[in-house]
């Protein structure tokens, strides 16, 4: 396995290099002359500068709204950063030839003259004929960079950056798909250990603490999403949330939902358990639900099938069984460097599948008060149907 990793590894910093090649190619399609991308997937994904764990509280470094990639139509992307905490983006830039410079925004200079400054660079200051120029900015940017860039650039226009690369990422290359599978090994992983810890008593708590605990010992940087650990019985359903501190008792169910983040690479996982003996009813709803899952899989076939379509395909087996009223979110979502993006598996979707995307498919029934089953997979497309890249066993695990 280590020597897939590091394959992958220098596979990836080859795609940086091309794939800003194809942005800038796509840029000057659309007469887009400038590009600003704040810390994130999108910056990760066209420059390999990672995102950093985020904390609990907002945390403000002096200019952060300015902060990020400027990418122009030639020469390498500009990066601005804080001063506190800078020597992480110069970190990140090094071994780096596509990122030309690291400027750090000094507490003693205004983050607006630092902006008009970096965009004179790209020969997009005021007085040098802006009119109709276009620039592309992140889909998350702060309202204050925005109105910044509209009061330099009174007559630009700004469209999306998302509608460039967004398409991009949809469909993954050999190297991205081998770093979502290690994440994805590493995620069964701490299913495991997490499984092994599961007993009457245990509460929701503990075992995602153990499983957040597992992802940083097997090599994750940390968490996809929040872990979810859900014990439903007679005073529990799925509809509180995060995991909380009830006990597990005999005749619960328990759903996990766990992801992380492996060399900017996002897993999403889901299997159930059952506390004690399970009734007839809950083994026969845990069968519809793989029975589902499986439909839904043989159908993503590339180029003959829509988001929609593969969504209605897996809730009709559902629904036929008379459950459909306890499945009651989509099938899946679009799934790479962060763990819900487009396209989607919903009653909406209309993108029509292509090879090499990659989806989580997530049926669930969850019956208020009683019992909940769950399993999840993430999925990649080709032309004869899905194949998964997870391989944990979908059996219903017993905790006796």
């Amino acid at each position: 396995m280590l020597v897939s990793v590091l394959i992958s590894a220098e596979a990836n910093v080859l795609d940086y290099a091309v794939r800003l090649k194809k942005v800038r190619e796509r840029m000057a399609e659309r007469k887009i002359d400038l590009m600003f991308l704040p810390p994130g997937a999108n910056l990760f994904y066209l420059t390999g500068i990672r995102r950093q764990e985020q904390g609990g509280t907002d945390h403000n470094a002096y200019g952060d709204w300015i902060v990020g990639g400027y990418i122009g139509l030639n020469d390498g992307v500009t990066l601005l950063a804080p001063r506190m905490g800078g020597k992480y983006f110069q970190g990140e830039a090094q071994d780096k030839p596509w990122i030309e410079s690291v400027r750090l925004i000094q507490e003693s200079e205004s983050p607006f003259d630092v902006l008009q400054q970096t965009l004179s660079r790209f020969h997009l200051s005021p007085g040098q004929g802006l009119s109709g120029k276009k620039i592309a900015l992140d889909d998350r940017v702060w309202a204050q960079t925005f109105l910044a860039y509209r009061q330099l650039l009174p007559d630009g226009e700004f469209v999306l950056a998302s509608e460039i690369i967004a398409p991009m990422r949809m469909i993954k290359t050999d190297p991205e798909l081998e770093l979502m599978r290690r994440a994805g090994a590493i995620t069964e992983q701490a299913f495991e250990k997490a499984l092994a810890r599961l007993k009457p008593g245990v509460t929701e708590l503990e075992i995602a603490a153990e499983i957040d605990y597992q992802f940083k010992a097997l090599g994750a940087a940390h968490t996809s999403f929040v872990t979810g650990i859900f014990f439903s019985g007679e005073a529990h359903d799925r509809a509180q949330g995060l995991a909380s501190a009830k006990p597990l008792k005999p005749g619960d169910s328990v759903m996990f939902d766990l992801g992380c983040v492996y060399d900017g690479y996002c897993s999403d996982f889901g299997r159930t358990a059952f506390c004690g003996e399970p009734s007839a009813e809950y083994v026969k709803v845990h069968d519809l639900i793989l029975r589902a899952q499986r439909a839904g899989i043989e159908a993503m076939k590339a180029n003959q099938v829509t988001g929609a379509q593969v969504n209605a395909v897996a809730r009709e087996v559902i629904e036929q069984a008379g459950y459909g009223q306890y499945f009651t979110h989509r099938l899946g979502h679009g799934i790479g460097v962060t763990v819900h993006e487009p396209p989607w598996l919903d009653v909406v979707e209309r993108t029509v599948l292509q090879s090499n995307m990659t989806f989580t498919v997530e049926p669930s029934i969850v019956v208020p008060g009683r019992f909940g089953n769950r399993v999840e997979d993430v999925v990649m497309v080709t032309e004869k149907g899905g194949v998964p890249l997870y391989h944990a066993d979908h059996r219903l695990y017993i905790i006796a």
